[in-house]
């Protein structure tokens, strides 16, 4: 999220100034749902219940056999608003379609004049102007649209008879998606492949003790064709191709109803920056979450109430705070 704190600074600064490759897609990728947010952004190999076509797209196929919708509104105080919605439909016994629809906008940023001409002092001055006037107001805006395609494949690791088996569950996702951006008075359009796949076993053959412990491993490949962007100037960018791969560990307390898991990510896009989460779910009603991104920590709640889900999240970051609302319906 650095990436994006600096970009809103950036545009903030100097918006009208901007081409569109100073920027790529930090601005979808703040869309996040809030169960990835409150998790430090280390979900890609956790089973979540919404949010898979920037988590992972596997998990449309691992999340469970059933039709869900999901709506998203996040504000980044100050700097942006987004509203996202997901849906998941089940294809026959086998295939699970997922559609995504995200919106982000920038509002209330006026056009600078230009300043290069002017002092220091003059330029300071035109600037806290802009305040006290009805300037013109510079037009952001970022769409996407994620098409996705995921199947679950279950199998059986056997290790010999003198050793122990390995249930396997491996879902599977692939997405095509469409990006749709207005800056100022321009206009770009792209599209892009993304990947996913989670694999997730149990060792109770090993150990009685793992009977219930659930260890999962993720990868994730966006912008596989390092997804350009054509802009009406006539200028065209490319969104790096990007690996995330992380690590889960789900230990489930049939006791309580309960179940607690550990997350844990890295990502090319921030070298040198692990991501960590951790989730507490009581009896399907109740879901607290925590995580660190690397920069900054994160915080979550769930709260199941029957078919819904409502999720929250908040972390604070240098140039303002980072609020989420998510409502999960399953029918």
């Amino acid at each position: 999220m650095r990436h994006l704190l600096h970009i809103g600074l950036f545009l903030l600064l100097s918006a009208s100034s901007l081409f569109a490759g100073e920027y790529a897609d930090a601005f979808l990728l703040a869309s996040q749902h809030p169960q990835v947010q409150s998790l430090g952004y280390s979900a890609v190999a956790t089973r979540i219940g919404s949010g898979h076509a920037l988590n992972n797209p596997a998990g449309f196929a691992g999340s469970g056999r059933q039709h869900q919708l999901s709506m998203v509104y996040q504000q980044f105080t100050g700097l942006s608003s987004n509203i996202g919605a997901e849906g998941t439909y089940l294809l026959g016994d086998s295939y699970v379609l997922g559609v995504t629809l995200i919106h982000s906008a920038v509002d209330g940023l006026y056009s600078r004049p230009n300043l290069s001409s002017l002092s220091p002092i003059d330029r300071r001055d035109s600037v806290l102007a802009l305040s006290n006037t009805s300037g013109a107001i510079i037009d952001y805006r970022e769409d996407g649209a994620f098409l996705t395609l995921a199947r679950e494949f279950e199998f059986e690791i056997n290790l010999g008879w003198k050793f122990f088996k390995i249930p396997c569950h491996m879902p599977i996702g692939v997405s095509a998606k469409y990006i749709d951006k207005i800056l100022v008075d321009n206009r770009g359009l792209g599209f892009g492949i993304d990947m996913g796949s989670q694999l997730f076993f149990n060792l109770e053959d090993m150990s009685k003790v793992l009977t219930h412990t659930e260890f999962g491993l993720g990868l994730f490949l966006s912008d596989i064709l390092n997804t350009p962007v054509y802009w009406t100037t006539e200028h065209q960018d490319a969104i790096k191709r990007v690996l995330v791969k992380g690590f889960s560990v789900t230990q489930n307390i049939p006791k309580y109803g309960s179940q607690i898991t550990f997350s844990t990510s890295t990502q090319m896009r921030y070298v040198g920056v692990r991501q960590y989460g951790i989730g507490i779910q009581v009896k399907d009603a109740i879901f607290l979450r925590g995580g660190y991104d690397g920069y900054t920590p994160s915080l979550g709640l769930g709260i199941g109430l029957k078919k819904f889900i409502i999720d929250y999240s908040f972390s604070q970051h240098e140039l303002a705070n980072m609020q989420k609302i998510g409502i999960n319906y399953h029918f």
